[in-house]
């Protein structure tokens, strides 16, 4: 299995370098600061979470429903067929549960990321974030938009063209198309965690198979405790 310490898995994208040095430094940690506006510095929150207030409730696990099986079953729809795959749990340090298809490799990324990859072409990637539940959604879409606009053209990605349903109701979804490659990019809260999802998919013949792969894996992601400290 390729060994992929802490960003290097952003160097081997197709897109291109300077693209994805951008999106992991914007991604990092879930650490955006809004930037001052015209009247000033960004007002700071009205109340702020200290050692006797507790955990926003946007980031708290939903009741657990009993344990997570090590493997289980998942439909995978490709070209119009579905298909039954054993998919493996993963559990990630960043307090949440999904399940990995043997098709892809899932590792975690320092210091606050999970990034899984295609075995047969690791130019496909599927990077999640635990993200903090407050950041603030207009700075989010502003540093989304900017980490795609380096592959393309940027639109809204429609709740229909979302392979996972869970994500569906996402708070934000934009996607890029450009030479060679799609990216996709997606803020949603899922069993009271906020996350970011980010989808490389260079436009090669793996493609037919990988991407819906990737949503059936979105669709198993679960949260299961507290956002660590960053």
């Amino acid at each position: 299995m390729p060994a992929f310490p802490q960003l290097r898995s952003c160097a081997r994208r197709c897109i291109p370098a300077a693209a994805l040095i951008l999106a992991c430094l914007l991604s990092a940690c879930g650490g955006e600061t809004p930037s001052p506006g015209p009247d000033g510095p960004a007002a700071a929150p009205a109340t702020a979470p200290g050692p006797d207030r507790p955990p926003a409730p946007a980031d708290l696990p939903a009741p657990a429903a009993g344990p997570l099986p090590p493997t289980r079953q998942l439909e995978v729809t490709v070209e119009g067929q579905v298909e039954l795959r054993e998919a493996t749990l993963f559990e990630s340090p960043q307090g949440y549960a999904i399940f990995v298809l043997p098709q892809l490799t899932m590792t975690p990324e320092e210091p606050c990321c999970d990034i899984a990859w295609a075995r047969a072409d690791d130019g496909f990637t599927l990077r999640i974030e635990r993200i903090d539940p407050e950041q603030d959604l207009a700075v989010l879409r502003e540093n989304m938009a900017l980490a795609l606009s380096a592959v393309g053209d940027v639109e809204a990605l429609p709740a229909g063209q979302i392979g996972a349903e869970s994500f569906r109701d996402a708070e934000l979804a934009m996607r890029a198309r450009g030479d060679g490659i799609s990216s996709y990019m997606l803020v949603a809260t899922v069993d009271g965690g906020r996350y970011r999802v980010t989808m490389h998919l260079p436009h090669r013949e793996a493609i037919e198979g990988i991407a819906p792969t990737m949503w059936a894996m979105l669709d198993t992601l679960r949260t299961t405790g507290p956002r660590p400290p960053v």
